[in-house]
């Protein structure tokens, strides 16, 4: 056996809270000055917390988004027995739903008792109203652009917790390396469903879900906002003598979007190499290029 390989977990091996839970260079906070004012304990703590945020918005995608898209697209008929890879797609992301789920819950039982979100909590209007757009897959075909560029941002991360395994909570390396082993299918199966839709959009519809993807992600995918304020003040609440710097800290956390280290480890051609060259391949997204400061549109010949 290899003397630097790491033991695996096993269910029964107690959650390690002396290691962190996710690369802190995958942390918002890591990328601004009050980061390098907390304690060791503080940062390990954040830590911990934002790994759990990060679950959540895992659970977010898959679940709230996700079932409404594959909802849609598994009562539609699909040639060469693509459905039956479709539901493949569908039944092994509700797997990995479970895994982070039951993660979370084996983490903070003090979090989850009632439910699956402790930061993310989302109006119940825009709910509505993500449900009902995300079940007219072939009107909003900007869902299925967003879940390639997840996807592909999710292979990244779980690449960079097994590539980090040494430091990082076996459980959370192990619960990554399941998820990557499914990822790569899921980004095969998401160019799938854009080559059979896409081209047939018209060009009017492609230029406004283009818009569209551009400011969902602009939104909600790389501006740290509601959702990281609240691993924040649940830090304060656990650690009350930063309480006095929340303020300053929301400020700074504001700033992120113009900060080039930090959106370029969410978005760039070496995170999302697909999805920028398919990006590439349509000049209605050329508008990408606001909401990703890491991609510059190339114009290539579309398919």
């Amino acid at each position: 056996m290899n003397a630097n390989a790491v033991a695996r977990p096993s269910r029964e091996t107690a959650v390690d809270f002396g290691k962190k839970f996710v690369p802190e260079e995958l942390t918002p906070l890591f990328y601004v000055p009050w980061y390098r004012w907390l304690t060791p304990d503080q940062q390990l703590r954040y830590n911990q917390l934002q790994a759990l945020y990060l679950n959540e918005q895992i659970l977010f995608f898959e679940t709230m988004l996700g079932r409404g898209v594959m909802d849609a697209l598994l009562r539609e008929q699909w040639p060469d027995g693509f459905g039956s890879e479709l539901q493949q797609f569908w039944d092994e992301e509700r797997r990995h739903s479970e895994m982070f789920r039951q993660l979370n819950r084996r983490c903070a039982p003090q979090f989850y008792a009632a439910g699956n979100f402790h930061f993310v909590q989302a109006p119940r209007r825009w709910l509505a109203a993500l449900d009902w757009a995300t079940h007219r897959p072939r009107l909003f075909p900007m869902f299925i652009w967003l879940m390639l560029l997840q996807e592909e941002r999710s292979l990244f991360y779980s690449k960079e917790f097994i590539r980090q395994e040494k430091v990082i909570e076996a459980h959370f390396v192990e619960t990554h390396r399941a998820h990557l082993a499914d990822e790569v299918g899921h980004v095969r199966w998401d160019e799938q469903l854009l080559d059979l839709l896409w081209p047939s959009v018209n060009r009017h519809l492609r230029s406004v879900n283009a818009r569209l993807l551009s400011w969902m992600v602009g939104e909600f995918f790389s501006t740290p906002k509601r959702g990281q304020w609240h691993v924040v003040q649940e830090l304060a609440r656990e650690f009350p003598e930063r309480r006095e710097h929340l303020p300053e800290v929301q400020q700074q956390i504001s700033a992120l979007p113009e900060d080039e280290r930090y959106q370029l480890s969410l978005y760039r051609r070496e995170i999302a190499p697909r999805s920028f060259a398919r990006f590439d391949r349509w000049p209605e997204f050329h508008v990408m290029q606001r909401s990703i400061p890491g991609y510059r549109f190339l114009a290539k010949e579309t398919m």
